[in-house]
């Protein structure tokens, strides 16, 4: 059994949607990034590409690649999740933590599984 631990970290801005695990959440302000820069979802990538050995998510999909600009992370869970099957992998279990003072996130949750 292989484990890896993800994290990612993007700031608050103005004028940016807040995604969190691929759902669009209510708020005044969204996480600012390259992609859709949903923090959830790039560290699950980021933990799943460890496991393997694979790096992390910059060295997959860099921020200097037009390719990735405003692209939704399910989008880069999917190309990580193939790269799993190919290597032979499996996802077991993945338990992830989001630390926010606002919005409460309870509501969206379910949406985010």
């Amino acid at each position: 059994m292989r484990v890896g631990i993800g994290y990612d970290i993007h700031p608050l801005a103005p004028g940016r949607k807040l995604i969190l695990g691929g759902i669009e959440i209510p708020h005044t302000k969204g996480l600012d990034g390259h992609s859709d820069a949903d923090v959830l979802t790039h560290a699950v990538c980021d933990a799943l590409l460890g496991a393997m050995g694979e790096g992390d998510l910059g060295a997959h999909f860099p921020a200097s690649d037009p390719r990735y600009k405003h692209v939704s992370s399910l989008k880069l869970l999917e190309a990580v999740m193939s790269l799993v099957t190919r290597k032979g992998c499996r996802v077991v279990n993945v338990d992830a933590v989001i630390n926010a003072q606002a919005p409460r996130l309870g509501p969206h949750l379910s949406a985010m599984k």
